[in-house]
């Protein structure tokens, strides 16, 4: 039978065979990267070197993994040692962080296992309830303030989305010599805390970069497709492979950051946002349901339809070689599968180019419908030059508080971040055409033009208003 006390003295003099008992060596042995954190952990803790530790990693790499390690590791070294995990949202802390912590003690040693118990919301160590790890969302900066325990380890997952004063406040929480503050997430951002990290205060801090490239947890394969598919000098292809941060081109409409940010939100909590002309909350009609369909011009080109609810996309289909009335009835039938009613449900439907031959569909089924031109005159004509252009910046800015919930497709990500704008001679904003994007060697950006016209209100909140009559249907065209 294993010595209690010596075995723990043995694995908690050492991070690398602490990590050995969670049964990561063999066929879990930790990569050279994870190897490199847990390095800066061991001269941090001696004080040979930076209390501060910044990771930056591209996608697949093992960072959660790490961090875990880490934290169960900094919390049971020392007896009634806290431990902070902190996440843009508890959903991250939880869902991410909580569960590979999880995952891990599954397979530690049974002495190490009978220590760790691993609840809904916390970790507790040797039955002590205030011992362990607890989990605060970063989301008001008083969230880090009054916490000054001795061997105090902060871990702030997703650090591109934490605002620059809540990580402030952490950095003055972690004030004893014997505290550590990590800070690791994927480099999406240019404007955080976490960029100045590698930059303005690089002196202060022990950087770390997690390139999936080098990882041998990450499929060349997939590396491989993100290479053709973006470029390798792509902002996808820097953030999402080499852990670098984006070149951060100022004249895209929506960012990079801000488009993984709404992959990320609660779907269920935005299908029920009330549109923004209503009060009433018990108004049947208060919240918005809208199809965006885009018809492809070209065979290379896609059809594209996104179901909206409230302010989350909740379907959506894509066609290629299809009849574009066959597009429209597909929609039709997603409308009937929801329950969606006639009375309440909106189509946003391009009416250019093919979508011309398609407006009969809706008249003919008698359905609420918005006829959309591009270069049609936009709602707001003082401050956009036209339609297509409002419906982008109307998205473009529900996106930057995270108000929107889409799907998780990189070809829609891309397509959101990529699009460009420039302001004209008198004043007003302009994204480029589709023709002037194509010839950046980009292709057709259909998904995320059906997505901005599922989401766009600019001139349907005012034809809801105007609609007494909840059976009388009337089509907007320009």
């Amino acid at each position: 039978m294993k010595n209690c006390n010596e075995y723990f003295k043995h694995i908690l003099g050492d991070i690398h065979k602490f990590a050995n008992a969670l049964g990561m060596r063999g066929k879990y042995e930790p990569t050279d990267q994870q190897k490199m954190l847990f390095d800066a952990v061991m001269r941090a803790q001696v004080g040979t070197g930076p209390r501060r530790i910044a990771v930056k990693s591209g996608q697949g790499p093992g960072k959660t993994t790490s961090t875990a390690v880490t934290g169960l590791y900094r919390a049971l070294r020392y007896k009634d040692a806290l431990t902070i995990v902190t996440a843009p949202t508890m959903r991250q802390c939880k869902e991410v962080w909580l569960a590979e912590a999880r995952r891990i003690i599954t397979r530690a040693d049974p002495l190490l296992k009978r220590s760790i118990n691993i609840t809904k919301t916390k970790v507790e160590l040797c039955k002590r309830p205030k011992w362990g790890v607890d989990l605060i969302t970063a989301s008001k900066p008083e969230a880090a303030q009054g916490i000054h325990e001795e061997h105090l380890t902060i871990i702030a997952e997703e650090a591109s989305g934490i605002d620059r004063g809540i990580i402030e406040n952490f950095e003055g929480t972690s004030t004893n010599d014997d505290s550590i503050f990590i800070m690791i997430g994927n480099p999406n951002t240019n404007d955080c805390a976490f960029f100045d990290c590698f930059n303005r205060f690089r002196h202060k801090w022990h950087c770390i970069t997690f390139n999936a490239e080098d990882s041998p947890l990450v499929s060349k394969e997939n590396i491989e497709y993100l290479a053709e598919k973006y470029g390798r000098d792509s902002d996808v292809y820097r953030v999402r492979v080499l852990g670098e941060f984006p070149h951060g081109d100022p004249s895209s409409v929506i960012s990079l950051a801000d488009a993984e940010a709404c992959t990320r939100t609660d779907p269920e909590e935005l299908r029920h946002t009330l549109r923004p002309d209503v009060e009433d909350h018990e108004d049947q009609y208060a919240h918005p349901q809208q199809f965006g369909i885009d018809y492809a011009r070209f065979g290379s080109d896609e059809s594209v339809i996104y179901a909206r609810e409230g302010n989350a996309i909740t379907d959506f289909k894509f066609y290629s070689h299809t009849d574009p009335n066959l597009v429209t009835r597909e929609a039709f039938r997603m409308q009937i599968e929801k329950g969606w009613s006639d009375n309440n449900t909106w189509f946003i439907a391009d009416a250019g180019g093919m979508g011309q031959g398609c407006m009969f569909n809706f008249y003919e089924a008698d359905k609420l419908l918005h006829e959309f031109h591009n270069a049609g005159r936009p709602a707001n004509g003082a401050e956009y030059d036209n339609k297509i252009t409002e419906a982008w910046f109307e998205l473009s800015h529900l996106m930057k508080n995270h108000q929107v919930h889409i799907p998780n497709d990189s070809i829609l990500i891309q397509q959101l971040t990529s699009r460009k704008y420039l302001t004209t001679n008198k004043g007003k904003l302009i994204i480029e055409t589709k023709d002037q994007y194509m010839k950046r060697d980009q292709p057709s950006p259909d998904r995320a033009d059906a997505l901005v016209m599922a989401f766009y209100e600019g001139q349907i909140a005012r034809a809801r208003v105007a609609r007494q009559d909840p059976g009388k249907r009337i089509g907007v065209k320009r």
